[in-house]
């Protein structure tokens, strides 16, 4: 049966021969153009990354490939390419009576091969390889052979995720193809056969066998002399080690990139040549991923995750995602979820403010107590210490982290309703609509709590976070340009009485309560200090000028108490609050906003504050960890401590 299918591919063939010539005339067929890298920049216009699918793939013209190089893939894949029309009727019969004996020999040139991977695929049908003759003819026709096999060498792949000699030859040898010797050249031709059986990394005989092979080849066609061959065929592989891949911030190059195939498809990611100008500021992210080598610098000590956003245009300024510096790891900024604690308590404030109640509603602030719930069940919460804070207001409950206000209020206004304005605001977690959730046992992202607050920092307006600033084609055409400063085109989240009240509170935590050390001076500086239950996460997030930093320290492989670091038990007032702090310095060292809207009027007195013997802070305010709530007599389950969610969409 075989054998009758061969023979019906010749004789398709030859038909597609005539055919091609007498009824399609002149090609009008265009080359497509090979994978080509986008290019990634900072703000500034400084080089960040260039984004590929796999492995690099540059173009190179047929003058920047050696003899020796086009030589050994004519000899090992395409004999009589320099005379051919685009197939090979001698190859074919040849396959033919080879396929009749049992023997499987291939007839394909390598013009049928690079149409086969760039236009038509590799489906295994009659009609895909007459498809493949009839184009492979026609691009015959219409190109040179030279720009032919410039096509072909510059998009074959060769394994470990390599496409094209020019990305081979700095893979496996570590130079510029330029610089091929005859036993590279070789040993790049004979990979093409089978990638995987001869990958030189996995299985050097088979590559070396196979590399000897095309040498013979080389020889037996006159490329080669027969002293050159032995001396090739003697040489040792010599394959450059692995180099791993090292990038610049590169939890948010892959959150960007995760951006970019969402917005333009991985076509055009990976074949436009884009160059992308990301809202990321290097100077900000250095910033940031310094105060975290500085603060955290003992063996042992805890990650960190840090995400800062424009809050004029949703830009992200800066993504740090952990330690790792190679592009894939997992990103804790976007990808690690972390219970909030009580950085969560502003979204329950938003829901009480937009349901009527006032900055100035006071509820009683027990050190501890005990709640019954609407479905009959006991919750139990109480304060850092059990300590008491009479009947403080909503405004300094939240100065002061009281939990026992906060769980008072969400049993007021409806856990639901909670869960919902934190979705408006822009957290994109699944979030428990059940009473723990005022204090942060939820399980959210740096980026979800960042785009929050950055929500109501601009008058309850939401704007989609985004790591683009322009986008061009390889022609310079703009794609893509982010909104501008001061354009409020954005959704409405809660209005802007709201947003005031909630970032009025926010203020006074920073004035008097539990994020004291978070001050800058001449900037109104606002924020919430988070710690969850036994000192496992730790949390400040807050902002000053026109951004917004959420800062998470934990350990990325589960709930680990942090008690003892550097001889304290970590508290968001502590190593989160440092590193959110230095890098918001070097943000408004750099950018100095004039807006009075986020100065402090150097003239203006600060307000004196009474504060009651029984809501005095102590001297460094501690973050309540949130309790554990129960039901009746026992505790309520905690949600998973970290997931991995892939990336998130943006906002």
């Amino acid at each position: 049966m075989r054998k009758w299918k061969l023979i019906l591919l010749t004789g398709l063939t030859t038909f597609a021969v005539g055919s091609s010539v007498i009824y399609f005339g002149p090609a009008s067929l265009s080359a497509a153009p090979p994978l080509q890298n986008a290019t990634l920049l900072d703000v500034d216009g400084r080089p960040l990354a260039e984004l590929r699918p796999e492995q690099n793939r540059v173009v190179v013209g047929i003058d920047e490939i050696p003899d020796v190089v086009q030589d050994a893939f004519v000899a090992a894949e395409d004999e009589r390419f320099w005379s051919h029309l685009g197939v090979d009727p001698i190859a074919i019969g040849r396959a033919v009576v080879a396929n009749v004996r049992g023997d499987r020999e291939g007839a394909s040139t390598i013009t049928q091969q690079y149409v086969k991977n760039t236009f038509v695929g590799n489906e295994r049908t009659l009609w895909r390889k007459l498809r493949e003759a009839v184009t492979a003819i026609r691009v015959d026709r219409r190109f040179s052979k030279e720009k032919i096999l410039a096509a072909y060498l510059n998009s074959i792949y060769l394994g470990n995720g390599a496409y094209g000699v020019m990305a081979a030859s700095r893979l496996y040898f570590g130079h510029d193809i330029g610089q091929a010797t005859l036993e590279e050249a070789a040993l790049l031709a004979g990979i093409t056969a089978s990638p995987g059986r001869f990958d030189p990394r996995k299985n050097g005989p088979a590559a070396k066998a196979r590399r000897n092979y095309v040498l013979g080849r080389m020889r037996v066609h006159g490329m080669i002399t027969t002293e050159e061959e032995s001396a090739a065929a003697v040489a040792p592989l010599d394959i450059a080690p692995p180099v791993k891949q090292v990038a610049i911030a590169p939890s948010f190059v892959d959150w960007a990139r995760k951006v970019l195939e969402a917005e333009f498809g991985e076509d055009v990611v990976y074949r436009g040549g884009l160059r992308v100008t990301t809202s990321l500021d290097l100077d900000v992210q250095r910033a940031a991923e310094d105060a975290i080598a500085e603060i955290l610098d003992r063996p042992g000590d805890p990650e960190a995750a840090v995400v800062v956003i424009d809050v004029a245009t949703g830009a992200v300024r800066a993504m740090v995602g952990g330690r790792g510096k190679k592009l894939g790891d997992l990103n804790l900024a976007v990808q690690g979820v972390r219970q909030a604690g009580s950085a969560f308590k502003p979204f329950v404030l938003a829901a009480g403010l937009k349901q009527g109640k006032s900055l100035d509603d006071r509820y009683s602030g027990p050190g501890s107590l005990r709640l019954k719930l609407d479905n009959g069940q006991i919750w139990r919460v109480g304060n850092y210490d059990r300590r008491g804070y009479g009947r403080p207001t909503l405004k300094r409950a939240t100065a002061y982290s009281v939990n026992t206000v906060f769980a008072q209020l969400i049993r007021d206004v409806g856990a639901a309703n909670v869960a919902k304005i934190a979705k408006a605001t822009g957290v994109s977690a699944s979030l428990r609509a059940v009473e723990s959730l005022a204090l942060g046992t939820s399980e959210v992202s740096a980026l979800d709590l960042a785009t929050g607050y950055a929500t109501f920092a601009r008058e309850g307006t939401f704007l989609k976070t985004t790591a683009l600033t322009e986008v061009k084609n390889r022609d310079g055409a703009v794609l893509y340009r982010n909104r501008k400063a001061g354009d409020r085109s954005g959704r409405r989240a809660v209005t802007s009485d709201v947003a005031s009240g909630v970032m009025d509170a926010l203020k006074e935590v920073v004035r008097v309560g539990t994020g004291r050390k978070a001050r800058i001076p001449d900037y109104v500086t606002w924020g919430k200090t988070g710690t969850t239950e036994d000192f496992a996460d730790a949390w400040f997030v807050g902002g000053a000028g026109s951004a917004v930093a959420a800062v998470w320290v934990g350990h990325p492989e589960g709930r680990v108490p942090m008690r003892g670091v550097h001889g304290i038990n970590v508290v968001g007032s502590s190593f989160p609050l440092q590193i959110w702090k230095r890098t918001m310095e070097t943000l408004l060292d750099k950018y100095k906003p004039e807006d009075r809207e986020f100065r402090r009027a150097s003239e203006s007195p600060r307000p004196r504050v009474v504060v009651k013997p029984s809501e005095e802070p102590s001297e460094e305010p501690s973050e309540e960890p949130s309790p554990t709530p129960s039901r009746g007599d026992g505790p309520l389950p905690l949600p998973t401590i970290i997931r991995p969610t892939g990336p998130s969409a943006p906002g």
